[in-house]
């Protein structure tokens, strides 16, 4: 299986896709028994189950799984292990983010994309705004290595940041309409981000936050301690259709994915994203795959500048059409 002229084009002008009806029914529906049995159980063996369930969503031979590698070129690295993200029923709060905002005053269903592969604080965000962090709570913030494994620097690869190709994400609970925990994507941010990496490496490096043009906290947040997980470069673009905050703050307005099962959504790394609110009754579920083109070197690894600076770079089953598309100035 192979992506359409007008599906290139699109991936292309957006960065990323929706597949519709890609995913088998059935394998949607035994990994929602298992996950419906971690909840009961909670014990390894059902946890165990639930991977190997989710991994017949893509295992070898899958229509998504040939049309993804068949547009990187090659095989792709990561289909062994899902993300399972559920994003529980909640309204609006005064939960302080990443960003050093509260969520009920983030526009667009609490939406505040990232990058995916940015250290995200060693401990839970600051949850008071009439205070300073107190050199307890600042020192097991701070920790190199954050919640997430990320550290915030990687010595002498070039980058403060690790990344992979591609997200292919699965939808294991109905999306059709907003607020219901929809994925968000920033439409079209990739050719940008990918621009600003270039000038960060021009400028000598390092890429990601921490280096040029990229100051990590923002300190101007409400918490005082928000983090900026993409570029303000990048993020001044996206005006049209914005929100702000009362401090004027610029929120820029994600694609809301709409999804049914049997969906699927591949997005660039370079376009950033994030969960938005789920005001439902229904937990939204969602099965993600980070994936790496089988073609990045090996001493590469999840360091990779060359990729960052070129989002492009690891789709070679598409690339002639990738070039043709961009030289032609229709994106």
């Amino acid at each position: 299986m192979t992506l359409s002229a007008q599906q290139i084009e699109s991936f292309v002008r957006d960065g990323y896709l929706v597949l519709p009806d890609i995913i088998s029914q059935q394998a949607v529906s035994k990994a929602q028994r298992a996950l419906v049995e971690v909840r009961r159980n909670g014990d390894d063996e059902s946890r165990r189950s639930a991977q190997a369930a989710t991994r017949e969503l893509v295992t070898e031979g899958t229509q998504a799984r040939e049309l993804v590698e068949s547009a990187m070129g090659g095989t792709a690295r990561g289909w062994e292990f899902a993300q399972i993200a559920i994003r529980q029923p909640s309204k609006p709060s005064d939960q302080i983010t990443e960003s050093g905002y509260p969520d009920r005053v983030i526009p667009f269903f609490g939406w505040h994309g990232h990058l995916d592969g940015l250290w995200n604080g060693a401990s839970a965000p600051h949850q008071h705004t009439s205070r300073p962090m107190d050199d307890t709570e600042w020192a097991a913030w701070s920790k190199a290595k954050g919640r997430n494994g990320v550290m915030k620097t990687y010595p002498g690869t070039g980058t403060n940041m690790v990344h992979f190709t591609a997200l292919l994400g699965i939808p294991l609970s109905s999306q059709t309409r907003d607020g219901v925990g929809n994925l968000g994507l920033l439409r079209g941010a990739h050719h940008p981000v990918a621009e600003f990496f270039r000038y960060q490496r021009d400028q000598g490096g390092p890429l990601g936050p921490d280096g040029p043009g990229w100051e990590r906290l923002h300190r101007d947040a409400p918490n005082g301690y928000g983090l900026r997980h993409y570029p303000d470069q990048v993020r001044r673009i996206f005006t049209q259709e914005a929100a702000y905050t009362d401090d004027g703050h610029l929120w820029p307005k994600p694609d809301l994915i709409k999804m049914e099962i049997g969906d699927a959504v591949l997005t660039l790394h370079a376009i950033p994203h994030s969960a938005s609110r789920c005001e439902t009754d229904e937990p939204r579920v969602m099965a993600y795959f980070r994936l790496t083109s089988g073609k990045r070197p090996k001493t590469a690894g999840s360091n990779y500048p060359d990729a960052l600076c070129d989002c492009w770079l690891e789709w070679d089953g598409i690339r002639s059409e990738v070039q043709e598309i961009l030289r032609a100035g229709s994106v």
